[in-house]
């Protein structure tokens, strides 16, 4: 008898372990690389939420399951670097979505590369990406073309012909800054002011002062949200009343628990992203977000999303095969996600639509000027 029950013992312990090797078998590892610390969090984090999303509804209906391993950036190129190293030799992964920082995006690149593992970013936008290399990708636009919106959009729509830019010290403001420069300058605008700041910088005297010395005809803010909604704040302080344009950080929740009621409107250029779209599966991402995470979702969590559900379906096409998701993501051409229609070309670049939007005062969202 105790042979027998020791027998049946052995063998519910031999298919547990055999199912355990099995699951692992239908596991596809995704490594995920996000600011979800430092400066730059807040988006990170959304942009993480709208991956876990999106993962979360394809475990619920598939059999084959995805596993998120998720790293801590810290805004920091250093501890994305030390992330896509852990996420290589310990984790085994071949597919990483991230950094949404320019920095940290190009500091991890290499090592992609190098260990042909695909990387694809929601937010790196420095023109520097579509050069680094075979296996890299990303579903946000490049500064070349936000940069030469925002010159032509101040020059020719707006009459600025004397402007004052502010940027970021880092590899996306500095990206963003000369192609506008280069495309205001062509077009014959003058640049009265040409400042930059450091990342989590949050006092601006100096650069108040030059402002006001400059007398620009308007203000060109690139840069992260909470520290353009103290430029912005000091602005109003400052009593310096000039016309502000910048990026997309000015519709972040970071910027305008900040700076709000310190601005009465604010133009920035933006990717697409429209919540109040007909579309179905926008209501749907919109409701399952808000359900999910008790907030609207804003374009950082859209691009996560839309990001981990183009993983998805290259892996689906592929056999779950991560080898072939790279030649797969270059022959996709007008998918139609949450952020509008992504189509990548043979440097793995994104082509998408974009807004010209603008922000007011009681926070509301104007973006009817569409360009493509």
């Amino acid at each position: 008898m105790k042979t027998n029950k020791l027998l049946v013992i052995i063998i519910l312990l031999a298919l547990f372990f055999t199912g355990c090797i099995n699951d692992k078998k239908d596991t596809v590892k995704i490594g995920v690389i996000m600011p979800l610390t430092g400066p730059v969090a807040e988006p990170g984090t959304n942009a993480n939420q709208g991956i876990l999303l999106a993962i979360e509804q394809y475990n619920a209906f598939n059999e084959k399951k995805i596993e998120l391993i998720i790293e801590d950036s810290k805004s920091n190129p250093k501890d994305g670097v030390a992330a896509m190293n852990k996420l290589v030799s310990a984790n085994n992964v071949k597919l990483v979505i991230g950094d949404i920082m320019s920095s940290v995006f190009l500091a991890c690149a290499p090592i992609a590369e190098k260990n042909k593992i695909v990387m694809i970013s929601p937010g790196a936008s420095n023109p520097s990406v579509r050069d680094a290399g075979d296996y890299i990708f990303r579903d946000y636009l490049s500064d070349d073309f936000d940069g030469k919106v925002m010159a032509n959009y101040l020059y020719q729509n707006l009459n600025k012909k004397n402007v004052a830019i502010i940027s970021v010290n880092n590899d996306y403001g500095n990206g963003v800054e000369k192609v506008f420069l280069e495309n205001y300058n062509k077009l014959g605008g003058n640049v009265a002011l040409q400042e930059k700041y450091e990342q989590g910088q949050t006092s601006f005297k100096s650069i108040m002062l030059k402002i006001k010395n400059s007398n620009p005809d308007v203000l060109y803010i690139v840069g992260n949200p909470s520290e353009n909604g103290y430029i912005v704040k000091e602005l109003k302080e400052n009593n310096i009343k000039i016309p502000i344009t910048g990026n997309l950080s000015f519709e972040n929740e970071e910027f305008i628990k900040i700076a709000k009621n310190a601005f009465d409107s604010i133009i920035f250029s933006s990717p697409y992203f429209d919540l109040d779209s007909d579309k179905q599966f926008v209501k749907s991402f919109k409701d399952s977000y808000l359900k999910k995470y008790g907030k609207l979702p804003d374009i950082a969590a859209a691009l996560g999303f839309d990001v981990a559900n183009i993983l998805i379906m290259a892996l689906k096409n592929n056999g779950y095969d991560q080898v072939k998701v790279k030649d797969y993501l270059y022959l996709i051409k007008n998918y139609d996600g949450i952020t509008g229609m992504t189509s990548f070309d043979e440097n793995g670049d994104v082509m998408k639509d974009i807004f010209i939007k603008s922000i007011y005062r009681d926070t509301k969202i104007q973006k009817k000027k569409h360009i493509f």
